[in-house]
């Protein structure tokens, strides 16, 4: 066994015992939202939303049992009685807009209308963190605004589970804001998201992060295997695999070891499923980061299909093929997440990475948050999904600079094995989201010209 490896090894061992003591508290905080998850809840929103028969962002808005309009009322009503249970912290509004649609044969302008909740933080409200999924429907027909399209995975599923995390997270206090959305439109083009996106990037809202969760209820592959262990998680990275939005994935698979250790979240690096899209595509648009939560292994003869019969019973996107207990290990997994990140203070400024001179070690330049004391440094070799080890703070030699910036030596991390990171750790024990410093511009080696043909 090499030295260097042996450190490593050694580091994220000493690190996974002390990140254990310093996260009790925090622990002691998530379990009871955790245990608050009701799945027969989740069941009853999802049977709930598929009995308005179609919620095509078109059809119609003159019912109180039908359609879209129908649909976004209940889930005002939803919303409502939670900011009851908030103590009035909880606000409700809709956000109505028309968007362009490149959709043939639908109109090129669609109005849309998202159903929003903001809960506000206390002591860092201008922080943001965004929990969605979309209420809209459609059959197999992407204009066909009048016959059923219960819609119950896509995204019932998601919807529900964000009602819960709503429900759950409503009752507590975080430093940042949560804000959660259901949103129209998705089906024919991320409408609604796109509208909520850019009023959020016009007003210069700080995106945290934004998780939604679409198709998230099916468990029964096609091939007859259940899959209910892990959930997908996809995000985007115009290059490398450190984009902001792989930071919050990476969030996301910690949060869950670390309080849903029974439901594993896999990572996926690519932006969503091969060739398609949705509401978190709008967020990384605009530059924050963003996620996709979904079942394992998707039935596509479930999802934007037309109720037909099989064997005298219905078959389609129905209630009746939604594992309600899997979504709730979502929805955990999902509270965890945003109760981590709101409680957590905002990621360190993480500089620049060196390698030392004369040891087979890494110094990282960082600046902390106004106000936090604690960091921990995380490292993973370049092939490797997610972090491997942590480094306490209180493990590294410290260097202040005058500027403010602290230079930490990271021992037995050769940088150019490995990617550094750095997160803010809360007196709570809630970690923030990871810090990567930039890479170096690559140094283009050029031959020199040859004189005289030589």
């Amino acid at each position: 066994m090499s030295q260097r490896f042996f450190c490593l090894c050694f580091s994220g061992l000493l690190a996974s015992v002390c990140a254990q003591e310093v996260s009790k508290a925090a622990q002691l905080q998530v379990a009871p939202w955790l245990l608050a998850v009701d799945a027969k809840r989740i069941e009853a929103s999802i049977r709930s939303l598929a009995g308005f028969s179609t919620r095509h962002v078109l059809s119609r808005t003159d019912s109180d049992t039908e359609g879209t309009g129908a649909a976004r009322a209940w889930l005002r009503q939803q919303f409502d009685a939670i900011a009851v249970s908030s103590g009035g912290r909880l606000t409700v509004s809709l956000q109505s807009a028309n968007v362009p649609c490149v959709r043939p044969l639908l109109p090129k302008e669609i109005p849309i209308v998202n159903v929003i909740a903001t809960l506000r933080g206390t002591t860092d409200p201008e922080r943001s963190y965004v929990v969605s999924g979309h209420y809209d429907s459609r059959n197999g027909s992407p204009e066909d605004f009048v016959q059923a399209a219960p819609g119950a995975d896509d995204d019932a599923s998601g919807t529900a589970v964000m009602l819960e995390v709503c429900r759950v997270l409503a009752r507590e206090t975080f430093s940042a804001t949560v804000i959660f959305v259901a949103y129209d439109g998705e089906e024919q083009g991320l409408l609604g998201s796109q509208a909520h996106a850019s009023a959020l990037a016009a007003a210069n809202a700080q995106v945290d992060g934004m998780i939604t969760c679409d198709i998230v209820g099916n468990t029964l592959g096609v091939d007859g295997k259940i899959y209910d262990g892990y959930v997908r998680c996809f995000s985007y990275a115009p290059t490398g695999n450190d984009s902001s939005g792989r930071s919050l994935a990476r969030a996301v698979t910690y949060a869950a070891q670390r309080h849903v250790p029974d439901f594993a979240v896999r990572l996926i690096f690519r932006g969503d499923r091969y060739g398609r899209g949705g509401d978190h595509r709008s967020f990384f648009d605009q530059g924050y980061p963003s996620v996709r939560l979904s079942e394992p292994r998707e039935d596509l003869s479930r999802q934007h299909a037309d109720i037909v019969r099989r064997d005298g019973k219905p078959y389609g996107d129905l209630p009746e093929f939604v594992d309600c207990k899997y979504a709730a290990k979502v929805a955990r997994v999902v509270a965890a997440t945003i109760g981590e990140l709101a409680s957590a203070p905002r990621q360190p400024l993480a500089v620049k990475a060196e390698g030392a001179r004369d040891h087979y070690d890494t110094l990282l330049t960082f600046e902390l948050p106004k106000d936090v004391a604690t960091c921990e440094y995380v490292w993973r070799e370049t092939t490797a999904a997610d972090w491997q080890g942590v480094i306490p703070m209180a493990d590294a030699k410290i260097f202040d600079a005058a500027d403010g910036r602290r230079t930490a030596l990271l021992t037995g991390i050769c940088l150019d094995d490995v990617v550094v990171g750095i997160r803010s750790v809360g007196k709570n024990g809630a970690r923030s989201r990871v810090a990567t410093p930039p890479e170096p511009e690559r140094i283009l080696h050029r031959p020199k010209t040859l004189e005289n043909g030589k």
